[in-house]
């Protein structure tokens, strides 16, 4: 079963000429029917402006120039030519639209653009490393923009750059699929607490499709498998939480630092942010840490806060950013020490 990426292109375009929330809700719904349910989470996953799931951490490496050296290879226009509309338009998926439209067709028989041969040529471009890689990366997305629409190549563009810009809520995407596959709104709820406990929207909306509602009811927690972490609720006044708890409550001071969801299981611990991201490679010391207590099959959550060693004194949230760094993550570790508060066995 496939599905032409221009069927996805003409909804995500009439989406772009509503603000109407409900407008958008019935485009998606019509969308996911007319998509065939094994690949209707790689077309979820398009809606939300992505590939996988956050966790999953797949990047594909596509810088802005590289993606200017695609353009330039499937156009006959000149470097200047592209970065003069790229100033005007903003925006390197609108620029490509307008070269393409002007583009001459080089080839009799073109390879038609599916969402299976755009999830199958980005997964080549995120496996692509070392030497040689960014040449492999250039004809992987070279060969998309060469077969593709003026329309088409613009997605692929703001896909591949992670700047798509709907405007369209997870809450959209979970009442379209209700109404699509249950063809009530109100089990929007049953879905939304699958994809907080999974994660996952694309997984749950598949398993809707495929299964029903009871394969999606019956979805648990699993160990390193991040659960999305629940907002809190914003109150003008102390008297108004006392309200909402039933007039009795308790406060804490607001530590200042990283919140962390950490899976620990007999051989493995994974450390994953607010935003879902596995930063497990960032703090080795809590790896250390919680390894030692030989915790078994447990998920925490806890404020990770970088502290004066000496004084033990919390430090602001700007020292706690001097862990991200790409290479020397042992020494950051070391002129940079944690302070570990848990506060919540999930």
């Amino acid at each position: 079963m496939t599905l032409d990426f221009a069927i996805i292109v003409s909804t995500l375009e009439k989406m772009e000429t509503t603000s109407s929330r409900i407008e958008l809700t019935q485009h998606l719904v019509s969308l996911f029917k007319n998509t065939p349910a094994p690949i209707l989470d790689k077309v979820v996953y398009l809606i939300q402006g992505k590939i996988a799931p956050e966790y999953e951490g797949i990047e594909l490496g596509l810088a802005e120039k590289m993606v200017i050296r695609s353009i330039l290879s499937s156009s006959a226009v000149t470097t200047e030519k592209i970065y003069q509309l790229y100033r005007k338009t903003g925006d390197l998926g609108d620029t490509a639209k307008i070269i393409m439209e002007n583009k001459l067709q080089t080839t009799l028989l073109n390879e038609k653009v599916t969402v299976e041969r755009i999830y199958e040529t980005f997964n080549k471009i995120s496996k692509a490393v070392g030497k040689g890689s960014q040449e492999i990366k250039l004809r992987l997305l070279y060969s998309l923009l060469n077969d593709a629409t003026s329309s088409e190549c613009r997605f692929i563009i703001k896909f591949a750059l992670g700047t798509l810009r709907l405007g369209v809520a997870d809450f959209s995407i979970l009442e379209a699929l209700a109404i699509a596959f249950t063809e009530d709104k109100k089990y929007r709820k049953i879905i939304e607490n699958a994809y907080n406990l999974s994660s996952d929207l694309g997984e749950v909306g598949k398993l809707l499709a495929t299964q029903g509602l009871a394969a999606v009811t019956s979805i648990k927690i699993q160990l390193f498998v991040p659960i999305r972490a629940m907002p809190a609720e914003r109150v003008r006044t102390s008297q108004e939480v006392l309200e909402k708890m039933g007039g009795i409550a308790a406060a804490e001071f607001k530590l200042d630092g990283e919140r962390v969801q950490i899976h620990a299981g007999a051989h493995r611990v994974a450390i994953f942010s607010r935003r879902l991201e596995n930063i497990t490679e960032y703090y080795p010391d809590i790896v250390t840490l919680i390894s030692k207590s030989k915790l078994k099959d447990h998920i925490l959550e806890a404020e990770v806060v970088a502290i004066q060693e000496s004084t033990g004194e919390y430090l602001p949230f700007q020292e706690l950013m001097h862990r991200r760094k790409k290479y020397n993550i042992q020494e950051a570790a070391t002129n940079y020490p944690i302070s570990l508060n848990l506060f919540d066995i999930l």
